[in-house]
């Protein structure tokens, strides 16, 4: 990775695409310790159980980019300027599980989960060629012209 995408340091761009992700591709639950309804919503979409549909998180997406350099990158971009003996970076990405949707380009909850959840993730290491093209393919499917300020990573 030759660069960090833009919304690791910038809050309000990531809180903009999350927001998006929310309204338009039903990211969520909203509180995952409180689902409500949520998972039965997911289950009649994704034509599947109820139990079914509760596994399939972003956690276990191929858009949850969790790679030892994206790490760094979402780490950075919390810590901001602190140091290292000031920042609470690393219990932020633990506590929440976060890694980077490469779908809707937003720091993402592992807990979580969205209409266009894909099979064989999280990432961990280096993308296949493979990876590469089944999110270019699943990316042009939920294309949002200017809806969404999508950042070249």
């Amino acid at each position: 990775m030759k660069t960090c995408p833009k919304v690791c340091s910038d809050i309000p761009l990531n809180l903009k695409n999350r927001d998006w992700a929310f309204a338009n591709v039903g990211y969520g639950p909203a509180n995952p310790d409180s689902p409500e309804d949520f998972w039965k919503i997911r289950a009649k979409e994704w034509n599947t159980s109820e139990k079914n549909a509760q596994t399939m998180h972003c956690g276990n997406c191929s858009a949850f980019i969790q790679t030892p350099e994206m790490m760094k990158c979402i780490i950075g971009g919390i810590q901001g300027k602190e140091s290292d003996n000031e920042t609470y970076a690393n219990e932020v990405v633990a506590s929440a599980e976060l890694g980077y949707c490469e779908l809707f380009e937003f720091k993402c909850a592992a807990d979580r989960t969205c209409s266009a959840w894909l099979v064989g993730g999280p990432i961990k290491t280096a993308m296949t060629d493979r990876q590469k093209t089944m999110l270019k393919m699943a990316k042009l499917e939920y294309e949002t012209n200017d809806d969404i300020n999508m950042e070249q990573s």
